[in-house]
């Protein structure tokens, strides 16, 4: 029983690239040695802030998300280094 909810809360993690949905995210972590990230870090995305994905572009990259009221485009080479949990709207608190 434990091993099968291990597996469950591994499986919702996942790197930023990877997410294939719109929705509501919550940054897990962040690899700041990348200049990027850093950036994003300077706009006040932080672990433990939530992230809305909004918008793909027509093949896939850069990828559009929201969190503090700003919009962000970011390369999916670039959302590699964000690892996120998805946030079920009955959880979201905002």
């Amino acid at each position: 029983m434990q091993f099968t909810l291990l597996r469950l809360i591994l499986k919702q993690m996942m790197q930023l690239n990877q997410i294939k949905d719109k929705g509501h995210y919550k940054v897990l972590k962040m690899d700041e040695s990348q200049r990027c990230i850093s950036r994003l870090m300077d706009m006040g995305l932080l672990p433990g802030e939530q992230i809305r994905v909004r918008h793909e572009a027509p093949l896939g990259d850069p990828i559009s998300i929201e969190f503090r009221d700003c919009h962000v485009s970011i390369r999916l080479k670039d959302a590699e280094y964000l690892e996120v949990d998805y946030i079920n709207d009955s959880t979201e608190s905002k």
